[in-house]
């Protein structure tokens, strides 16, 4: 009987695996030294060698895994294990020994018999067909009571590599449960994408600074492809849940340092600024410093909330460019203010459409228009942003 050994890089495989390793019914032993036919001394004492020695390696690798996750694995942003593979493909391969070694104990425990012509075309699952697997069995009528001490000794040695073969798979699943967390939890992704940038940014500051000296325009099609997921209106922590652990360490260094060179070459303004803006720095800067300091104004609306018709006319005021619209505007805005600890929520832009149109059909009055900008150069004039055509002058103002 020719039995098949190849299981899948699956989460789903290692669960199976798990729940066979974790039946230590003492019928499945017994049954399965009989399907297998080690029946004399020296078979059992092989078999307990090999254990041992899969054991070892077993946890040889347990403790290579453990590295890695020490290492800090879940706190990489970018990795260089999951750029051709899967997390799961990934860790299976660093157990190579467990998973290999484990599915021939199971093979050893399954029926022998003769191989007929052509049978090599009809395989059997070796999970499937295996007495300590999920095969049916023959319950015993004695235990292990009427077996010598080898085979008692087997009995244990099995239990005990299957024991860390769980530890194993524990792990791996562990890993896979904290690297989907952050995959789904968009607001730890962006904050482990802001701490691993800083280390970039730490580590590379004579390159950096190298560069921007050059005048380098760095070209990065990570960086062009933020700017368009941004354009479809998803926030940076949307955005970093979706890279993290999908970038090998050297993309990832090349998108943190192009973008960094990139801004210092247009004096601190980005891509998104500049696609909402123009080249108009002075408005961006006035814009930075209002949206800063915004929950100063107690901006208006439901409770937590900043309202639709605040939101509409901070838009008008902020003067942007017309070819991206509101909506654009609104997930600069709500990013910016979320990065300055703003304590409230923006409204989505269904309210604040609502109220757009109630300035242009003026249920909006123009005099709660101009009252409102007012309020917002009196938030300009305090924090000392001059009104001076002077680019450079309005930059150090601001204190950028």
């Amino acid at each position: 009987m020719i039995y098949d050994k190849h299981i899948d890089k699956t989460e789903e495989a290692l669960r199976e695996l798990r729940e066979v390793y974790s039946n230590d019914d003492v019928n499945r032993f017994i049954d399965g030294l009989k399907a297998g036919k080690i029946c004399n001394e020296q078979d059992i004492q092989k078999f307990i060698n090999y254990v041992r020695n899969s054991d070892g390696l077993t946890q040889l690798e347990y403790t290579r895994l453990k590295q890695l996750v020490n290492e800090g694995f879940i706190e990489k942003f970018a990795t260089n294990y999951n750029k051709s593979y899967s997390t799961c493909q990934m860790l299976m391969s660093k157990m190579k020994s467990s998973v290999s070694r484990g599915l021939d104990m199971l093979g050893r425990m399954c029926e022998k018999g003769r191989s007929r012509k052509g049978s090599h075309h009809n395989k059997h699952n070796v999970v499937s067909s295996s007495k300590i697997g999920k095969a049916a069995y023959t319950k015993s009528t004695w235990g292990l009571e009427l077996y010598g001490d080898s085979v008692i000794t087997l009995y244990n040695e099995i239990r005990m590599y299957k024991k860390h073969l769980m530890e194993c798979i524990d792990l791996c699943l562990n890993v896979l449960k904290s690297v989907e967390y952050v995959k789904t939890h968009p607001e730890d992704a962006y904050d482990k994408h802001q701490k691993n940038r800083e280390k970039v940014l730490l580590n590379n500051r004579t390159v950096i600074k190298r560069l921007i000296s050059m005048g380098v325009d760095m070209e990065n099609e990570l960086m062009d492809k933020v700017e368009d997921w941004k354009k479809e209106k998803k926030s940076i922590e949307e955005i970093s849940a979706m890279l993290y652990h999908t970038l090998d360490e050297n993309e990832y260094n090349d998108w943190v340092i192009s973008e960094e060179v990139m801004a210092a070459r247009r004096d601190g303004i980005t891509n998104q600024e500049r696609a909402i803006w123009g080249d108009n720095k002075k408005q961006v800067m006035m814009c930075r410093i209002v949206y800063q300091h915004i929950d100063e104004l107690q901006p208006e609306g439901q409770k937590d909330h900043i309202g639709g018709e605040f939101l509409a006319m901070l838009y008008k005021w902020s003067n942007t460019k017309p070819n991206h619209g509101m909506e654009y505007w609104l997930t600069y805005f709500t990013d910016f203010y979320k990065k300055s600890d703003g304590k409230l929520t923006p409204v989505k832009k269904g309210a604040v459409k609502r109220c757009l149109s109630m300035i242009t059909t003026e249920k909006i009055t123009k005099q709660t228009v101009e009252d409102f900008n007012k309020r917002m150069d009196n938030l300009v004039e305090k924090y000392m942003i001059s009104t001076d055509k002077d680019d450079k002058n309005i930059k150090l103002a601001a204190n950028f």
